[in-house]
């Protein structure tokens, strides 16, 4: 039966809501599609706007739809506009007979704006990047970096290292005999090899006002490609900046020089996580003499919180540097970043430019998982 795409419309809410009760019913209702219309006429930030669309066969069923956040994105010294592809639902998952779903959603979008983003997706496994990849898409994982502060906690906790009966007495013997915590503590601190420069101050990041334009207009040329972090768009990303965010302002002779955001997670899943507290360094502006003194700030906001572990996601060089350097682990990651082929044409040669992107989990869906 033949597909439509359609704007997502008041009157499709019944079969919005049908969609989403047989995706329950086979199991697969861990995401849904709205129950509610979008309203186009909220206000956002300049240069950011929204398209929902649902696909509907021939007997108006909803078969599937996908969201498309529109934004200012720099690109090779350039403001263009970019499209984020997110959220799509397709019923193939559970019905062969809508199998093109999938790919007919993929192909909307592009069709609408060729340079297209995805980001999350729960790991190269998973069905969403393997198709994105087999049309053409550069895909890639974003790393992840991760600094424990409470190694008992750590131990107890963490899933990896609790995957069977084994490994989970090993690391609870561990954590119980105190040898797990000081050995992780010592090896932090060898592998440590930036701290913080007190020529510079630090204060709490309670607004981006027009200090967060300057760092921004400073920083710019730093990333190849990035969303345009100045002062507006910022606000709109970040309209809360008290808790479960608590954020850093850098100050070099009393001026601001970079900021970075982090976030006490409620993750959905607690099955990685554990019963740990857990702060993510989710996003960050500065120039590269300012990056370690911002992680380092990170992480004694983070003890300071009373954290277990702090982490990040990070593909810029710089801010991978400064990770490496302030003790981080590499661990694997989950969070990945998919580029259209006309988006990744742009950023060509692509060995050169990932690199020089600057992307973190403050970034499309990065932050979805992370509050519950």
């Amino acid at each position: 039966m033949a597909i439509r795409m359609v704007e997502y419309a008041a009157e499709q809410i019944p079969a919005v809501k049908a969609f989403n009760s047989r995706m329950d019913q086979a199991g697969a209702g861990a995401f849904r599609l709205a129950e509610t219309a979008p309203d186009h006429s909220r206000e956002s930030c300049d240069g950011v706007s929204f398209l929902h669309f649902l696909a509907i066969d021939g007997n108006g069923e909803v078969r599937g739809g996908y969201f498309m956040r529109l934004q200012p994105l720099r690109l090779r010294g350039q403001v263009r506009t970019v499209g984020q592809f997110t959220a799509p639902l397709s019923e193939g998952i559970i019905d062969k007979r809508h199998a093109a779903v999938g790919p007919m959603l993929i192909s909307h979008a592009l069709k609408l704006q060729p340079l297209l983003f995805s980001s999350g997706m729960g790991g190269l496994q998973q069905p969403l990047p393997r198709m994105m990849k087999g049309l053409g898409w550069h895909v890639m994982e974003v790393p992840f970096w991760f600094r424990v502060i409470r190694g008992s906690r750590f131990l107890r906790n963490i899933g990896p290292l609790r995957k069977d009966a084994l490994r989970r007495l090993a690391a609870d013997t561990l954590a119980f005999s105190g040898i797990g915590s000081l050995g992780i503590a010592v090896a932090q601190q060898f592998r440590t090899r930036a701290s913080f420069d007190r020529q510079f101050h630090t204060e709490p990041l309670t607004e981006f006002g027009p200090w967060a334009d300057d760092v921004w207009n400073q920083s710019q040329d730093e990333y190849l490609l990035s969303a345009v972090r100045n002062a507006d768009y910022l606000r709109f990303n970040y309209p809360q900046t008290a808790h479960p965010y608590s954020g850093i302002k850098l100050l070099d002779a009393g001026a601001p020089v970079g900021w970075v955001n982090l976030l006490e997670c409620r993750p959905q899943n607690k099955s990685y996580f554990g019963a740990m507290k857990v702060a993510a360094m989710i996003d960050g502006v500065a120039r590269r003499p300012f990056i370690p003194s911002l992680v380092t700030s990170a992480v004694r906001t983070a003890k300071e919180n009373g954290a277990d572990m702090v982490f990040s996601n990070q593909t810029h060089q710089d801010w991978t540097e400064a990770l490496r350097n302030a003790g981080f682990w590499p661990g694997p990651s989950n969070y990945l970043l998919a580029l259209s082929k006309e988006l990744a044409r742009c950023l060509e040669p692509l060995t050169e430019a990932i690199p020089r992107i600057h992307f973190n989990r403050g970034d499309g869906d990065g932050r979805v998982n992370l509050i519950g």
